[in-house]
């Protein structure tokens, strides 16, 4: 994908698993656990459109049945508000709510970076995916709070084939 003809929004549109490896941050970096989870991200039609901006719904879970899915949270992408120096913005501004907190990010067109940053009242979580392919991302995600182990956790998104996986998510819709 070339870089000049890449959307942050239409890339990340569809369903992932995502696969990653947990590790003690810090020390000798110990190795925690693994898990494995479905992100479902999809086009999110907002009540105030506004020119440059679109809305990605992301949705995390163990299927893709809606009955498996929990909301995550609703991204707006500005890509007028991303880098206000340049004419040709080669960045898009991100921003979103977390518990009740007002989230920040961005995406970096010429290195096919997201940096997201999660700023919370206990816990501070910076996630960052780098576009390997068409249907790949690696990630790796800081995780820091007050209560719990701060970790890093790394790995890779692999995009799911839609088509494969239409009929399990009707399933869920037909109750």
């Amino acid at each position: 994908e070339s870089q000049s003809s890449l959307d942050p929004c239409d890339y990340l549109t569809g369903a992932w698993k995502r696969n990653l490896e947990w590790r003690q941050f810090g020390g000798n970096f110990k190795r925690l656990r693994g898990t494995n989870a479905i992100v479902v991200i999809e086009e999110y039609i907002s009540s105030v459109q506004q020119d440059g901006t679109r809305y990605l719904k992301w949705s995390f879970g163990r299927g893709l049945k809606p009955t498996e899915l929990r909301f995550g949270y609703v991204m707006k992408f500005n890509a007028a508000e991303g880098d206000k120096k340049s004419s040709s913005s080669d960045t898009t501004a991100i921003e979103w709510q977390y518990c009740g907190h007002l989230c920040n990010g961005v995406f970096q067109k010429n290195t096919k970076v997201y940096v997201l940053n999660f700023h919370l009242k206990t816990s501070t979580v910076v996630i960052t995916y780098r576009i390997l392919n068409k249907n790949s991302m690696a990630v790796c995600i800081v995780e820091v709070d007050g209560r719990h182990t701060p970790t890093v956790q790394m790995g890779n998104m692999y995009r799911l084939d839609a088509k494969m996986y239409a009929h399990l998510a009707r399933e869920g819709e037909e109750t």
